[in-house]
């Protein structure tokens, strides 16, 4: 059973931490300050303290006669992208008898990729049965799944020196996806190799388009799709349609395992989000071409996707990529073994690796013997030692150069 806290503690921390606004706190402290003076009252710092405490006295009494009976809804987006600000609002609904005046929220407790950008920000009036918007936004600075802890409404008047009132909002979910900067059209790398089922890849080079069937012109179309046979045959104008042919399904690998001395942990962490990045941005593109990813590994955890024509499973793969982080364990092996069934139906791989060693390279060579095309980007500190075969296109990334990523090809 958890311990309780003194209660000297818990009232420490409920007036420091809620009751006094930041105002309010310098106020306090001259109260302490004036403090010394109530020793005689010959000193004529006692009067000052005395006033102190007599208008403090008045705030609290006015503040808990007019303090606020509200109901409180709140909605806010259920993701954002990290380096990013989202707005939500509050809809504050005055039960009471009396007016509501400067009703504020605050969030405590918010976690540390988070941060309340306009705790300042207030609703001045809000009368007996009325209802209004008060929005609040929120920086988020690091990706993560998060829940918000319980938004406090209340009033600061008079005054702006303490809070009154208890109303809560329930608790938030926020999802913050990584950031990363489109590459726009991706060329996946060439394979022939045949899935049934699979879906079309307007970026794969070499491959031929397949007649679909014909049906009636849209004015705007280019008219190098008219099929003139046709149209002399029915007696309005139609056009030929085609379908590109049809490939197999893209594996996407992001390894985030990287052995780190704890003097470099912070290139580490630059390794990692680059790499995340990098994964994002790619599942983008492949998803704004209509290639589909059906096998996305990352880490030890490998995901199977059903099969779709609508796009790569986007939205999925950065909600994994959120909560993405680096393994201290090499659990590679782990993942090679879960790909040994979903090799035999994988045609394209692409790889993000955050370290090279021969049981990467074994993996890397397993595929392209099983006649898959693959593309491998290895994220490393350029001043590290790491022997690669020549055989293999593998790009190498320095997670140091912020423009590293604008030279991925596209």
């Amino acid at each position: 059973m958890k311990r309780q806290q003194p209660f000297l503690v818990r009232l420490t921390k409920f007036l420091v931490g809620f009751k006094l606004t930041p105002i309010g706190r310098v106020a306090v402290l001259g109260i302490f300050l004036s403090a010394i003076g109530a020793v005689t009252v010959e000193v004529p710092i006692y009067q000052i303290f005395c006033g102190f405490v007599v208008f403090f006295g008045l705030i609290e009494l006015t503040g808990i006669l007019l303090r606020p009976k509200v109901d409180v809804k709140a909605w806010l987006p259920d993701r954002v992208t990290a380096g990013e600000s989202v707005t939500g609002y509050l809809t504050v609904t005055n039960r009471g008898w009396l007016p509501a005046c400067d009703i504020m929220c605050v969030m405590f407790g918010l976690p540390g990729g988070l941060r309340h950008l306009d705790p300042d920000r207030s609703v001045q009036w809000i009368g007996a049965g009325e209802t209004e918007t008060l929005p609040f936004t929120i920086e988020a600075k690091s990706r993560g799944e998060y829940l918000l802890p319980e938004i406090r409404v209340h009033s600061t008047f008079p005054f702006n020196l303490m809070r009154f009132g208890k109303a809560k909002a329930p608790q938030l979910e926020l999802l913050v996806v990584p950031a990363f900067e489109p590459i726009g059209r991706y060329s996946l790398p060439f394979s022939r190799k045949f899935q049934v089922g699979g879906v079309t890849v307007d970026s794969q080079i070499g491959q031929s388009t397949e007649f679909v069937g014909n049906r009636e012109y849209v004015p705007g179309e280019p008219a190098r799709k008219l099929d003139f046979k046709a149209w002399a045959r029915v007696g309005h104008p139609v056009v030929r349609e085609f379908q590109d042919e049809v490939t197999s399904d893209v594996a996407l690998i992001l390894d985030v395992f990287r052995p780190t001395e704890w003097r470099r942990f912070g290139m580490a962490s630059k390794q990692l989000e680059m790499a995340v990045s990098l994964t994002a941005a790619i599942a983008h593109s492949l998803d704004q071409h209509q290639s589909s990813v059906e096998v996305f590994g990352c880490g030890p955890d490998l995901y199977l996707f059903q099969p779709s024509a609508q796009g790569s499973h986007f939205e999925s793969i950065l909600q994994i990529l959120a909560m993405t982080q680096r393994n201290r364990y090499d659990s590679f092996s782990q993942l090679t073994e879960a790909m040994t069934e979903p090799l035999e139906s994988t045609a394209v791989a692409i790889c993000v690796f955050l370290t090279w060693n021969p049981e990467r390279e074994h993996f890397v060579r397993m595929m392209i013997e099983s006649g898959v095309g693959v593309r491998c980007y290895l994220i490393v500190d350029s001043r590290d030692e790491i022997g690669l075969p020549n055989d293999l296109d593998i790009a190498v990334i320095d997670p140091r150069n912020p423009s590293a990523l604008e030279g991925i090809e596209q």
